[in-house]
């Protein structure tokens, strides 16, 4: 047992028993205890519930994750003359280097997110409701000025298209190294910088194609 806990700890492990146990009821509060290496009681006294617990490993990572991208969306969109591309990149560049320059941990949030992405319970939860939905708002206000013309329903389905893509890519763990051999070469920067490229340029393809029309 450590002497001396502290919420970080306990939050850098829960996050991972979340990930690879498959979400929030995929671990106990004394398995999470265990790998945190503290006692029950001091789990409960930081944080209560196994559900307080969940929403605290998510607000760390994705408020920090909602600041980056409405920093980089504001100087996007402050650009004389603004694009799609940089739009995207915005979104899609935070999540990318967080997964990336956080290790194991950014790893583990990332398969958390997709985990309750598809969650049934997650409108119930209503944890990406309260993190998310904020930062879709704002850029569909970006997705507006770029493309007057397009409708509601569009902007949604483009920016869900966009996410889904992204999810799932940040989620996939080595399957892409396994794929491609040259990869397997890559730094963890370089390996962000080129996803970053690839799939902002596939999303921004894609939006613009659906919005434009």
């Amino acid at each position: 047992m450590a002497a001396a806990p502290t919420p970080e700890r306990i939050l850098d492990a829960a996050e991972r028993m979340f990930a690879e146990r498959g979400g929030a009821d995929g671990a106990s509060m004394r398995d999470l205890a265990t790998a945190a290496g503290v006692r029950l009681s001091q789990l409960s006294y930081y944080f209560g519930s196994k559900e307080a617990l969940y929403r605290a490993v998510f607000a760390r990572r994705a408020d920090a994750l909602a600041l980056a991208r409405g920093t980089a969306l504001a100087t996007a969109m402050a650009a004389p003359a603004p694009d799609i591309h940089a739009v995207v990149e915005a979104f899609i560049g935070p999540s990318v280097r967080q997964r990336f320059a956080e290790g194991v941990q950014g790893a583990a949030f990332a398969l958390m997110t997709a985990r309750e992405a598809v969650d049934p319970r997650e409108s119930a939860r209503g944890v990406l409701a309260e993190h998310f939905d904020p930062t879709a708002t704002a850029f569909f206000a970006a997705f507006a000025r770029l493309y007057p013309q397009a409708s509601r329903g569009a902007m949604v389905d483009a920016y869900l298209f966009m996410v889904g893509a992204l999810v799932m890519t940040m989620a996939a763990g080595d399957r892409a190294a396994r794929l491609d051999e040259e990869r397997r070469a890559l730094s963890a920067e370089g390996h962000a910088e080129l996803l970053l490229g690839r799939l902002t340029q596939f999303c921004a393809a894609g939006i613009r194609q659906m919005l434009a029309g």
